[in-house]
């Protein structure tokens, strides 16, 4: 976060400036992991069937970002309207001092395979010790899901070794290069990988114990909040929107994420299809849950990854979530 926090600082020495919203960005936002991973379907959906527009708001644009932290840094460096995030980074850039509040739900719960090698002996807890673990970025979903598996287990975390690699796909390749041992394969790259015929042994058994937990939230700085509030209204409700459609077309869905993500038909569906089967409701219609975020919050704290108590009520603005997303 010192990293974020003098990125920021220096991009406002420079003459960018934070304190309004440039003509030319407007309407962009920033998902985390667009165009890769599937936090960004309902987006995607949104997008391709006019709900943004139905809403009130033309997205110009909808950027991406490798996680973590970054996701913060390119919404507030690029001066745009919203963004999907980790919830840990989120949390972290508030814990800063950052000018951000929490303003929608965006994912809830597991989404990812956990592997290693074929043949690895790597059946129960104590095979744990001294494996090395990859994840993308510092602050990340992935670390943060890593580190409350390794707590749920009783497993020190300074008895493995984490490896921070960025890109999912550059996690794959070390591990089937014996560079790391267990990686988490989110959608759609394990769809991809089980097409081209590359060979996981599966751990399915290594989150079983986690709670259930927030993934991702909606966020924007409040000076957004105080001048753009229709816009951020009509974001969440698109996306809203595209939520419901991809619940109720899954297939027709997949063929947007294909078109969107650039990606072979059959890949989008198997990829939509699996998160579908691994949990029905990861994609959050807008609304926040509580709970689940409070899960997220105790397991970072628990790990020393997020200094405790969080003031949830200086974090959150829930007047942004649509009534309909209040009530699902």
């Amino acid at each position: 976060m010192k990293a974020l926090k003098a990125a920021v600082r220096a991009l406002a020495l420079a003459g960018v400036g934070l304190a309004s919203l440039s003509a030319a960005r407007a309407n962009e936002i920033v998902v985390t992991h667009y165009g890769s991973l599937l936090y960004g379907v309902p987006y995607a959906i949104a997008l391709e069937k006019g709900y943004f527009k139905e809403a009130g708001i033309d997205i110009t644009g909808i950027l991406t970002s490798k996680g973590g932290g970054t996701s913060v840094r390119n919404m507030m460096a690029g001066e745009t309207l919203f963004a999907e995030v980790a919830l840990p980074a989120a949390l972290s850039a508030i814990k800063e001092g950052f000018n951000i509040k929490i303003i929608s739900g965006g994912t809830d719960g597991r989404s990812s395979f956990w592997v290693t090698r074929p043949g690895e002996k790597i059946d129960k807890p104590e095979d744990l010790k001294g494996k090395r673990f990859v994840y993308s970025r510092p602050k990340s979903v992935s670390e943060s899901i890593t580190l409350a598996a390794l707590k749920s287990w009783n497993v020190p975390a300074a008895d493995v070794k984490m490896i921070a690699i960025g890109d999912f796909g550059a996690g794959l390749t070390a591990l089937e290069h014996n560079k790391i041992d267990i990686a988490i394969i989110p959608e759609p790259i394990y769809s991809q990988k089980e097409k081209a015929g590359v060979k996981y042994k599966l751990l399915p058994w290594l989150d079983e114990k986690l709670p259930a937990y927030t993934q991702t939230v909606g966020i924007a700085t409040d000076e957004t909040i105080a001048k753009h509030g229709p816009k951020l209204r009509a974001v969440i409700e698109g996306r809203r929107k595209g939520v419901e459609f991809l619940y109720a077309n899954p297939k027709e869905s997949a063929a947007i994420l294909a078109k969107a993500y650039n990606l072979p038909p059959d890949v989008a569906a198997s990829a939509i299809d699996n998160i579908l089967k691994m949990n029905p409701t990861w994609w959050n219609r807008g609304g926040l849950q509580q709970p689940l975020m409070e899960a997220m919050a105790e397991a970072l704290g628990s790990v020393g990854a997020l200094q405790l108590p969080v003031d949830w009520k200086a974090a959150i603005n829930d007047s942004f979530i649509p009534p309909a997303a209040k009530t699902q």
